[in-house]
């Protein structure tokens, strides 16, 4: 799966990797698990 950022998220992205490494593995996880399992998750899933 590719991932398509935004300008302002992807500087968001870049600022949470400078700023706490926790929140960084949090997101990258998140990705992760986006692309294996879209309709399922550790999220929290809202239907849209």
């Amino acid at each position: 799966m590719k991932y398509v950022f935004v300008d302002e998220s992807w500087e968001d992205y870049l600022y949470w990797q400078k700023i706490d490494k926790k929140k960084v593995k949090k997101i990258n996880d998140l990705l992760k698990d986006i692309s294996r399992n879209p309709f399922e998750g550790i999220g929290k899933l809202e239907v849209l």
